[in-house]
């Protein structure tokens, strides 16, 4: 029969690796795609342009940094998430009033209202 000891070891160590297993993954992916959407949405200047949509995503991005640093790795992947979905929608916004952005060829099929160009 095994020593208390050694059961004492191998339980920590199992307990040890369960909870390694069940820890969040960090979400780096995530955090590097909203902070490169919010600084594309600064540079097509809709800090100015798209005012509400762009002070949303940086809101989300900068909870989404807090929760990263505080090991919440969920909270910051839904954030980062967030952020960059907002920026993107922000960097359009801007760069569409500007008259810079064209709409997308899939918007006629779905009803998007866009006008077609010339074949």
């Amino acid at each position: 029969m095994k020593s208390p000891k050694t059961l004492l070891k191998v339980a920590a160590a199992t307990f040890a690796a369960a909870i390694f297993v069940s820890c969040s993954h960090k979400p780096i992916d995530e955090m590097i795609l909203a902070d490169v959407a919010v600084k594309a949405a600064q540079k097509a200047k809709a800090d100015a342009i798209a005012v509400d949509a762009y002070r949303k995503a940086e809101n989300f991005y900068l909870r989404a940094k807090r929760d990263y640093a505080d090991g919440y790795f969920d909270q910051a992947k839904k954030h980062a998430i967030e952020a960059r979905q907002l920026a993107e929608q922000a960097e359009f916004k801007a760069l569409q009033k500007q008259g810079q952005a064209r709409p997308r060829p899939d918007a006629d099929a779905s009803g998007g209202g866009g006008e077609s160009e010339p074949k």
